[in-house]
């Protein structure tokens, strides 16, 4: 046994060094008997192996940011992705999240940290995959709301689809994505604060819409918790009495028309 864990101290010991190679380290001399003596010299071995890492990390970024990659050019795209990955190394066995971390790099390296439209773009296309992958869940009918009580509405919570998400943005960010989408030029980035909903519909399409103050702080409500009495009195805040609880139900009902909601709390 104990001669089993030092076989296996030793092979965990070179994987780590085999990584440091792939990650622009020298291990060359040490795992460099991995490979067939004479056939192939042990830095063009490794070179290949950290080729195909580099590109494979890269291409990962790639399909998950194709807009961000558009805007930014070949030059630039290649520079941020060898910063990224030197930066922030695939600590995960699968690709899916590798890019994770990109919007925050974007926002404090130089130069993409002094166009801070661009750990936005990065950011939203991150929401939009989040709410593609989103786990499914059973959408709630307006008309089981409708089949509440009267006394049941003040304490009312709602819990929300899973792909359902709040995106902020303080530059023109969406507009840019929108125009790269559809094969024009993006507009110049200017500071354009704008709230949105993200969420994907039942036909598995990632869908979003802008929001105005109140359905944002109505969103933010129920997302933390609240209830729909609650809801009215923050309301009260930007709309007349009168007008609150028709707002307050109105939204409730295009919130389950778009597939928002999945169920009473």
């Amino acid at each position: 046994m104990i001669a089993a864990r030092r076989r296996g101290d030793g092979l965990l010991a070179l994987q780590r060094r085999f990584l440091a190679q792939m990650r622009g380290g020298d291990a060359s001399g040490e795992v460099g008997g991995l490979l067939a003596s004479g056939r192939m010299p042990v830095a063009l071995g490794l070179g290949i192996y950290g080729h195909a890492y580099g590109a494979r990390l890269r291409e990962a970024l790639d399909n998950d940011h194709p807009v961000l990659g558009t805007y930014l050019g070949d030059e630039l795209w290649e520079r941020m992705c060898a910063g990224y990955i030197a930066s922030h190394p695939s600590r995960v066995r699968s690709l899916r999240d590798f890019g994770a971390g990109l919007p925050d790099y974007l926002a404090v390296a130089e130069p993409f940290s002094a166009h801070p439209q661009l750990a936005e773009l990065a950011r939203f296309e991150r929401c939009l995959l989040d709410g593609f992958d989103a786990a499914d869940r059973s959408r709630l009918d307006w008309g089981q709301l409708l089949a509440l009580p009267q006394a049941a509405w003040p304490g009312l919570r709602l819990q929300f689809h899973p792909s359902v998400q709040r995106y902020r943005a303080a530059f023109n960010t969406v507009e840019t994505w929108q125009a790269i989408k559809a094969a024009q030029a993006p507009p110049l980035a200017v500071p354009a604060e704008a709230r949105w909903a993200l969420w994907r519909d039942e036909d598995r399409v990632g869908r979003f819409r802008s929001l105005d103050g109140s359905q944002d702080l109505a969103l933010g409500h129920f997302l933390q918790g609240g209830d729909f009495a609650g809801l009215c009195e923050a309301l009260l805040a930007d709309l007349p009495a009168a007008q609150v609880p028709a707002v307050a139900v109105g939204y409730l009902q295009s919130w389950c028309e778009d597939g928002w909601l999945s169920q009473l709390c």
